[in-house]
């Protein structure tokens, strides 16, 4: 009996989906962060104003199953609720051109409008669907992506038209300084993602020199944003489990290149431990801070003199009084 063997081509799309399902996977982890962290980046992509501490955050289910067995995927759904009023959103990024946006963005809301219905509303006789404010952020500049956003005019049977509106974040006009200006921290990986096209361009010709060239420009647009990261992490910013996902995410889209243009598979391994060095090191130094803290307590509730803990522990005196205020 013979075993099928299957086409170059069917191999190659293969390929290419993992390719995709893993890049799907690594900007994803760009939002998986703490509480505080994803509210301060709803706040800037909606013009929202939430407080971390007054809201709760659910990640909703990102796909749905259609009668038909089809299964409607999204990128991402997350629920804000708000003294017990619940806020939905929808973002989608896009790596690709998609001339059938529109129509997907209004699939994905107004199935997850159905589900919200079907989880939320009381009201006997009267239907009230919920539909998320949408958002798609457009990595590259593949051609076709709108200024401003996606439109779709429903036409309904007695002629009132209603319009569906999805503004677009064009991530290639922002560079690192904007998108820190705009609190969108873990966006900051995707610059070197950014140089996709460019690094495209460099190595057409396939000329080693060229690649070369181009992938050491892509680690050192990465060591950039890994230091811009831990700047930020200093600056309290974002917690150093929040730093530690977005060098991760850095991290594997360099690799994404690199592995894209089969380069040098040693700077894998030179980038992974540049980000760990500077995770490790933090971790450390919060580690020796938090042992100072404890120190400082047992000692202020020991009734120790400020000047006496100053000295065991290095803490300053502004850090001994905050501490003081807790007990």
């Amino acid at each position: 009996m013979n075993t099928p063997i299957k086409s170059k081509q069917a191999g190659k799309k293969g390929k290419t989906r993992r390719k995709s399902v893993k890049l799907d996977q690594i900007i994803k982890l760009l939002f998986d962060v703490s509480k505080e962290t994803l509210v301060t980046m709803l706040n800037s992509l909606f013009q929202e104003n939430f407080s971390p501490d007054t809201v709760e955050i659910d990640k909703t289910a990102t796909e749905y199953s259609k009668n038909n067995l089809d299964i409607i995927r999204a990128d991402m759904f997350i629920k804000v609720t708000e003294n017990t009023k619940p806020h939905h959103y929808h973002i989608e990024i896009q790596t690709e051109p998609d001339g059938q946006m529109s129509i997907r963005m209004f699939e994905y809301d107004i199935t997850k409008a159905l589900s919200n219905y079907r989880l939320e509303n009381k009201t006997p006789g009267k239907i009230i669907l919920y539909m998320p404010k949408s958002l798609v952020i457009h990595i590259e500049d593949g051609g076709g992506v709108p200024n401003d956003c996606y439109n779709v005019d429903l036409v309904l049977a007695d002629g009132n038209v209603i319009n569906y509106t999805v503004p677009v974040m064009r991530y290639w006009e922002y560079d690192d300084k904007e998108l820190i200006n705009r609190q969108l921290y873990t966006l900051l990986p995707l610059q070197v993602f950014l140089l996709r096209s460019e690094l495209d361009k460099m190595t057409a010709d396939n000329n080693e020199a060229a690649r070369q060239a181009a992938i050491l420009k892509a680690k050192n647009i990465t060591e950039k944003i890994a230091e811009k990261i831990i700047e930020l992490y200093d600056e309290n910013k974002f917690t150093l489990d929040d730093a530690d996902k977005i060098m991760v995410g850095l991290t594997e889209i360099f690799k994404h290149l690199n592995n894209r243009y089969k380069v040098n598979e040693k700077l894998n391994t030179e980038v992974n431990i540049m980000t760990r060095t500077f995770i490790d090191k933090k971790a450390m130094q919060k580690t020796a801070k938090e042992a100072k803290i404890e120190t400082a307590t047992k000692m202020l509730s020991n009734n120790e003199p400020i000047n006496k803990i100053i000295d065991y522990t290095g803490l300053t005196e502004k850090e001994i009084k905050k501490i003081q205020k807790t007990l």
